[in-house]
């Protein structure tokens, strides 16, 4: 198989290495600032590609459609795919101009838009969040009011949470739909363009946080895991971390994937494998967000030492046409702890991650390296410094373990981190910082 693989974000780099370890003929298009740390070990993986396409800005449809199609045109390209969110809408423009085999392209715009998401939930009578799409700040308030406080205010076609706030009242819903307006320094420039498409006013949803990591193919579904969230108690928003499996029963755990199965036909996400946000309300689940990729962050590491597999190599394998093994046992609780910086500074010159290193319920550690960081290296308020994962018996003992190790964290990095988990009433310290964007 020649799979033609559009930019990853850091943990997808294992895709371009168990695609080779395959057999799969590879191609790479790699962008000119990536998301992803040139470390030696990501230099080894791209180089060992057969086809890099270097400097490529794989946000820009017309730039992607023009190297996909000289790759295709050299050696026929047998299926398309990104790892990296916002170059879903390129690829999939480049498969419907192409003919390439990939995720349907109208799926991946339908979801690209929460607006236009929630409308194909309502057309197929699924339940959904109250919401508006809104050009102005006077009109973001005029909706906020109409919906009912609390609301979230967002980008539209959003990525990571940036940009993303809650609102109480008229004022506060003024003060977040301009920052989505014109906050725009917060994001990458390449990326800007997506975040500009208004501001979606929608009802703050309450009840547990979980996403399901569910795969497609020929009409059948492949249910990999539902997984719950950690989210900051100050702001809900800012997610900490996340746990394999989700802490639910077997009834809400059914029914979060048949509520999964319903959106990924209401929105025709037919082939590959998609990650979606739901929360378990009063109601029932009700979607928060459709991401037409494989999970990120460290969940698919966080996966692997659940389940003994790796995502990757089932995606690997749903793209090929393979059988598709989905686990049935997961090992206890595997949680994966975000290393989020609390305020703004500097790293101290000491500053290590040795209490993780020494830990012996630490599974691993995705350290400084990988997300460009390091002793003496100034950080901004919600940077991401380094990532963890824990397993124990159950989802509170779990936090309240992560939570230990964060504080003896502070101590090394000499800095103030964010903690706690509002389902679980673990409680954080001081107002959130508004969320950095990812490296790019």
């Amino acid at each position: 198989m020649h799979i033609a693989v559009v930019d990853v974000n850091p943990p997808a780099l294992r895709a371009l290495e168990l695609a080779k370890e395959a057999g799969h003929r590879v191609t790479f298009l790699q962008p000119p600032l990536t998301q992803y740390a040139l470390t030696g070990d990501a230099l080894r993986i791209v180089g060992s590609v057969d086809t890099l396409v270097d400097g490529i800005d794989t946000t820009d449809a017309r730039a992607v459609t023009e190297a996909l199609a000289e790759c295709h045109a050299r050696n026929p390209v047998d299926v398309a795919v990104t790892f990296q969110e916002l170059a879903a809408e390129a690829v999939a423009h480049a498969c419907r101009e192409l003919g390439l085999r990939g995720t349907a392209p109208e799926a991946v715009f339908v979801a690209r838009r929460k607006d236009r998401c929630r409308a194909a939930l309502e057309a197929a009578g699924l339940d959904s969040a109250v919401y508006a799409l809104a050009a102005d700040e006077d009109e973001a308030v005029a909706v906020a009011e109409r919906i009912g406080f609390p609301v979230i205010l967002k980008p539209p076609s959003g990525s990571a949470s940036l940009l993303s706030h809650v609102a109480h009242d008229a004022a506060g819903a003024k003060e977040a739909a301009a920052d989505v307006l014109v906050g725009l320094e917060a994001v990458p420039s390449h990326w800007r363009a997506q975040f500009s498409r208004g501001v979606l006013v929608e009802e703050l949803l309450t009840g547990r946080l979980v996403s399901v990591e569910i795969g497609a193919r020929d009409g059948s579904f492949f249910p990999f895991c539902v997984t719950g969230r950690f989210r900051s108690p100050s702001d809900e928003v800012i997610e900490l971390g996340s746990c394999v499996p989700a802490d639910l029963t077997p009834e809400e755990n059914a029914a979060c994937v048949a509520y999964a199965q319903a959106v990924c036909r209401a929105v025709g996400a037919d082939f590959g494998i998609f990650h979606l946000e739901i929360m378990l309300t009063g109601r029932g689940p009700v979607l928060v967000e459709f991401n037409p990729r494989i999970m990120g962050g460290g969940l698919p590491n966080a996966y692997r030492h659940a389940t003994g597999q790796e995502i990757y190599a089932a995606f690997l394998d749903l793209v090929s046409g393979a059988p598709v093994s989905v686990p049935t046992t997961f090992a206890d609780c595997t949680a994966v702890f975000v290393v989020t910086a609390g305020t703004g500074g500097r790293l101290s010159a000491t500053a290590s991650l040795e209490p993780l290193l020494e830990d012996g319920d630490v599974l691993e550690v995705m350290g400084f390296d990988t997300y460009r960081t390091g002793p003496g290296q100034t950080v901004v308020p919600g940077q991401t410094v380094a990532r963890f994962i824990l397993r124990a018996q159950d989802r509170r003992t779990v936090v309240a373990r992560g939570r230990r190790l964060l504080c003896r964290l502070e101590d090394t990095l000499g800095l103030a981190l964010m903690k706690g988990d509002k389902d679980t009433g673990s409680a954080g310290e001081g107002p959130a910082p508004r969320i950095a964007a990812p490296a790019p």
